[in-house]
């Protein structure tokens, strides 16, 4: 399939299941064709994409695999025993005949004969699995029932409500309900209300899949705020996942830190779980390993990742070459003493603020250092443009933060030169100011989140902001601004990292203020060794906002804006041999 050609003429998710549809009448084994609808035509990880099954479609699916004679019949045919059907967002079902009443959002594909042994090995397993699950849920339905006693459900209720709206994307299935906000489903949670009208109804009232979804997602946010919700993003969330995914986590965390946990720990109970999980997530953070997240952006799928890095990986020991070259005009760049990078940054941002520079010059070339080393197609790196309207002032320590609006952040977008000599020069103006504008929002969205909810003004909507590095793939296929875009795979280094403190201007604390985010359009996904070096740019992009944040003053950021792109002022820092003229040469002595 030529990408290139498809992506140059609009090629979108629509596209996409169209052509899986017509796929699925070629003459090839019926267990391929869904092989290939579960994961997108080879675009999502298998066990990603199965995920969203339910319990009986995983085994009803089992019962296919192998069978080289079994074909997908026309959704008329009269000797089907399992029907196929397939949503316009991409999601398979797998139905039996007396479930058609309950068909989801879909289109039926076409049947299976699939044969009355199959159709009961599979239903035994599914039963099997439901005397536990049930059992398991009824530990969830103590927790609410014990809330409802205890006068305390609307708190609880409303809290997950809140939790939820803070998440930028949700795709949680139960069953065949959608918990959703996302670009890939219809919108339940805010168009739909359906957790907002719950409150006032008794527990015994709620559907099933109601109090599964809240008792769930108010332990996972306890286990770990909305870094654990979103592992369920994609996928079925049942109770029997809930507890395997927190023993799970638990002992990963546990086997990071050397830690003993006792053998009853699979056998404790939920909140129990959460509780010890969180307290251990804290170490972890401080510990040899780093956590990352990999994406399966299709479906929003985000799963934590524990990996060794050991601190000196975590930092550039010397400053990196390309930065070296690029920023040669800047003194205190090449007067480089000592091994220690971000040492170096801090202190040339402060002596181009003092000496009157221009510290955004070497925030650029940054962003544009990296995106050389990553082979990115395009980087960028955001923030507030004043510093000191970080800090706390009356009548509370928000309110500054509060006031501040979208133009008040700035994002620095630059292309690989390689990428700006094959667009139009007009085409690649308009790509990068609108990237710039929407992390201009992002920014004022995720800012917020540093504060208390008591803090925030319930009308002001903010996200959680972003503080684990993460990889992501085929991201082109979404999110909205990646379609227009054109973003197939990325990187996001988000500062400052959890492994040190926050950002600290005129007493709040932050995380998630600026980072480094690299794309790129075609080509191969980024790999562990690229999100490492995208995560020590971000300790040259942390060490830059320190350095700034140590001056009475720091000068505003002025440039980004529309005329900084329409002007074509970026260029000179994407073409050979023009970038590291700063405005100033000497610091102010």
């Amino acid at each position: 399939m030529d990408v290139t050609k498809r992506r140059s003429t609009g090629f979108s998710a629509d596209d996409l299941f169209r052509e899986l549809r017509r796929e699925a009448w070629a003459d090839r084994p019926a267990y391929t064709v869904l092989i290939r609808l579960i994961t997108l035509g080879g675009r999502l990880p298998y066990a990603d994409g199965a995920a969203a099954l339910t319990e009986r479609e995983r085994h009803l699916l089992h019962e296919t695999m192998g069978d080289e004679r079994l074909r997908l019949s026309a959704p008329s045919a009269r000797d089907g025993d399992l029907v196929v059907a397939y949503s316009r967002q991409g999601r398979l079902s797998l139905l039996l005949p007396d479930e058609l009443d309950v068909l989801p959002e879909a289109d039926i594909l076409g049947t299976l004969r699939l044969g009355q042994a199959a159709r009961e090995r599979a239903e035994e397993h599914h039963a099997a699995w439901w005397r536990e699950e049930q059992l398991e849920q009824c530990e969830l339905d103590r927790v609410l029932e014990a809330w409802e006693r205890e006068h305390r459900l609307i708190e609880r209720l409303g809290q997950v409500i809140d939790w939820v709206d803070r998440v930028e994307t949700v795709l949680v299935h139960i069953g065949r309900r959608i918990y959703s906000r996302s670009d890939a489903a219809s919108n339940t949670l805010l168009r739909g209300g359906v957790l907002e009208r719950l409150a006032g109804v008794p527990v015994a009232d709620w559907s099933r899949a109601d109090r599964l979804f809240v008792s769930a997602a108010h332990i996972l946010f306890t286990a770990g705020g909305p870094i654990c919700f979103e592992e369920f993003n994609g996928r079925q969330l049942s109770a029997l996942g809930l507890r395997a995914w927190l023993v799970s986590r638990l002992r990963g965390y546990a086997g990071v830190l050397g830690v003993r946990i006792g053998a009853d720990t699979a056998g404790r109970p939920l909140q129990e779980l959460a509780a010890r999980t969180a307290e251990l997530r804290d170490a972890v953070h401080t510990s040899a390993a780093v956590c990352f997240r990999r994406i399966s952006a299709p479906v929003f799928g985000k799963r934590e990742i524990l990996a060794e890095l050991p601190a000196a990986d975590r930092v550039h020991a010397l400053l990196p070459a390309t930065l070296a070259g690029l920023a040669s005009g800047i003194p205190a760049m090449s007067r480089v003493t000592g091994p220690d990078a971000e040492a170096v940054v801090s202190r040339a941002a402060v002596d181009l603020a003092r000496g009157g520079g221009d510290p955004e010059e070497l925030l650029t070339l940054i962003v544009q250092a990296a995106v050389r080393d990553l082979r990115a197609d395009y980087g960028m790196s955001s923030a507030v443009r004043d510093l000191t309207r970080l800090a706390a002032r009356a009548p509370d320590r928000a309110s500054g933060v509060l006031a501040l609006r979208k133009p008040d952040f700035f994002c620095c977008v630059l292309p690989h030169p390689a990428f700006a000599q094959r667009r139009p020069e007009h085409e690649l103006v308009t790509l990068l100011w609108a990237v710039s504008q929407r992390m201009q929002y992002n920014r004022w969205h995720f800012v917020p989140g540093n504060f208390t909810r008591a803090e925030v003004p319930a009308q002001r909507h903010y996200f959680f902001p972003p503080t684990m590095p993460d990889l992501a793939e085929h991201a082109e296929l979404r999110h909205g601004g990646h379609v227009a875009a054109g973003v197939r795979h990325t990187i996001r280094a988000p500062g400052a990292q959890l492994w040190r403190e926050p950002l600290a201007v005129g007493g709040n604390h932050y995380r998630g203020g600026y980072d480094i985010r690299v794309v790129r359009t075609q080509g191969p996904p980024f790999t562990r060794a690229e999100l490492w070096t995208a995560v020590r740019y971000s300790g040259l992009i942390d060490a830059f906002w320190r350095g700034l944040a140590t001056l009475d003053r720091p000068p505003v950021i002025s440039g980004f804006d529309k005329d900084w792109y329409r002007s074509g002022a970026w260029k000179r820092y994407v073409e050979p041999g023009s970038a590291g003229r700063p405005r100033t040469t000497e610091p102010a002595t």
